[in-house]
């Protein structure tokens, strides 16, 4: 992992999801393998999140190693309340070249209003995470 237990500030956990959040000022979030998202795990996710970034936006890393299935209109309400989600980047990290077709086919189908990129390993997603949050005028 890219950091230690005690670099984790909180960590919110629910039925698909694992979220922790960091020293270093990152987000990370791990779906539970084999998870299965409707929108009603959508909401409990995204409520645990607004929970966990306070009333801050925060950098998430996402761990994409795991293939989750996630429904038509759970993709829908991502979409949809992807501009009050507290955060100002995402870092999708996967070694699998089918899982980064995947995230790239979703982003050219649903254009994101965030930046977005996918990695091959931890280390040069936190580094542009960071990049990106320090030049965010939240953080100004």
């Amino acid at each position: 992992m890219f950091y230690q237990n005690e670099d984790i500030i909180r960590e919110i956990k629910t039925s698909t999801a694992r979220m922790r959040l960091l020293k270093n000022g990152i987000i990370h979030y791990t779906y539970l393998p084999k998870a299965q998202i409707d929108v009603a795990e959508h909401m409990e996710n995204y409520h645990a999140l607004v929970d966990l970034a306070g009333d801050k936006s925060w950098p998430l890393i996402i761990d994409a190693a795991e293939l989750i299935n996630i429904t038509a209109e759970a993709r829908a309400k991502v979409k949809e309340l992807e501009p009050v989600t507290p955060t100002l980047a995402k870092a999708f990290v996967t070694r699998s070249l089918g899982h980064k077709l995947l995230i790239s086919f979703f982003f050219k189908i649903n254009k994101p209003t965030i930046p977005n990129r996918i990695f091959s390993n931890y280390e040069e997603a936190v580094e542009w995470l960071v990049k990106v949050s320090q030049q965010s005028p939240e953080s100004a």
